[in-house]
């Protein structure tokens, strides 16, 4: 996600999921065995009774991870699923394995035809059965990290060439900028008249438009030498918040923070964390003109379903506001470099993706969700297991 000339940060995983798995089957003690076998090491399992159920599920929710799926379902066979699935899904995004009753080498052949990624029939043994699950998720999982990998590639090779531009550009614009700036104020001082004063004043503020502009593109092309220190995520989001509190009063905004005591401490930079989190509250801010007028922010540990990993607890700072919901056909690129959904001249479209350039640089990530009750911001950062036991933090209005 970085270019530069600097070694690259080290990399922690991020918090992993239960792997989602969904059953369809008609009997019931077949189905509370495969349940239970798979519930009990982790996995999130769901139920289908029959195959009408089974095709409204995979219709109105998330895919699952992996679809087990009996032959002979009431309403619709679970080849005829297998056949759906594969016109909706890759057999890598959902593997289908067929657990049935059926063993002649005609009916296997159909289900393999029809897109099914494996085969068992029962009866079947537990650890068989896990063993198959685990391994086709575990392709799932390296192929996952094989795109990331690519995706990672191919923007360093981008940002490496848009470094490079940039570099050469700041400096040429910098220089006229800070000209035009200084003889503005030049002016400004002899100036009386009140029209020609805000004309000035506008130039000014123009100027220095064009200056963040040019530090915004800097600061995403090039990575800047950074600071590991233990750090206390709630003392810094608190100093952030401080930092624009007297602007979200004057705005009519609520807000409320909310700081769990005695969260482990997380080794990285303040300074660019208090940059992530004064981005997205900046970006609440913008949001809340057209509607709304609640900033909600909050620090804890995340949850264990997805936060314990390598050993290791995850902080989770949330910020959801209640201002209109992203657009549906903007939410997948919300991070994407130079995309936007202010105004031309409110924007970039670099921050969010420098907010996420920084966390995964601190081996952690960001994600987002938002509807019509409103929009969260969702940051986990891997803590350092040291803990703030001595200096916890309580709960804040204001």
């Amino acid at each position: 996600m970085t270019s530069g000339n600097g070694p690259e940060a080290p990399q922690t995983d991020p918090p992993r999921r239960q792997a989602r798995v969904m059953i369809a089957e008609d009997d019931m003690a077949a189905a509370n065995v495969l349940q239970t076998l798979l519930g009990r090491v982790g996995y999130d399992v769901s139920l289908a009774e029959d195959g009408a159920i089974a095709l409204k599920m995979l219709e109105d929710g998330p895919p699952p991870d992996i679809l087990l799926l009996d032959w002979m379902l009431p309403a619709v066979s679970g080849l005829e699923i297998c056949r759906r699935v594969r016109e909706r899904w890759d057999p890598i995004t959902v593997p289908i394995l067929m657990v049935t009753a059926k063993t002649d080498a005609d009916s296997i052949s159909s289900a393999f035809a029809a897109g099914a990624s494996d085969y068992l029939t029962k009866p079947f043994l537990g650890a068989e059965l896990r063993a198959r699950i685990a391994a086709h998720l575990r392709i799932k999982s390296l192929l996952d990290e094989r795109m990331r990998m690519e995706e990672h590639l191919a923007e360093r090779e981008k940002l490496s060439t848009l470094g490079l531009l940039v570099s050469g550009v700041a400096h040429d614009l910098n220089n006229p900028l800070g000209g035009i700036s200084g003889y503005a104020q030049l002016l400004l001082d002899q100036e009386s008249q009140p029209e020609k004063i805000a004309a000035l004043n506008r130039i000014i503020a123009e100027v220095s438009r064009c200056n963040r502009i040019v530090a915004d593109l800097l600061s995403f092309a090039r990575r800047q030498p950074t600071e590991r220190t233990r750090v206390n995520v709630g003392e810094v989001l608190q100093s952030t918040m401080e930092l624009r509190l007297r602007h979200l009063q004057d705005s009519g905004l609520r807000t409320q923070v909310e700081i769990e005591p005695e969260l482990d401490s997380i080794t990285g930079d303040p300074h660019q964390l208090q940059q992530v989190f004064l981005n997205i509250v900046v970006n609440a801010e913008h949001a809340l003109r057209h509607g709304g007028d609640t900033l909600r922010v909050s620090v804890g540990e995340a949850p264990p379903s997805t936060a314990r990993n390598m050993g290791r607890e995850w902080v989770q700072i949330s910020f959801y506001n209640d201002g209109p919901p992203i657009p549906a056909d903007a939410l997948p690129h919300i991070f994407d470099p130079f995309f936007t959904t202010k105004a031309s001249d409110e924007g970039t479209g670099l921050g969010l993706a420098i907010c996420r350039r920084i966390l995964r640089e601190h081996g952690g990530d960001i994600d987002v969700e938002s509807g019509e009750e409103g929009t969260t911001f969702r940051i986990v950062l891997p803590g350092d297991g040291e803990g703030n036991r001595e200096q916890g933090m309580g709960n804040g209005d204001s």
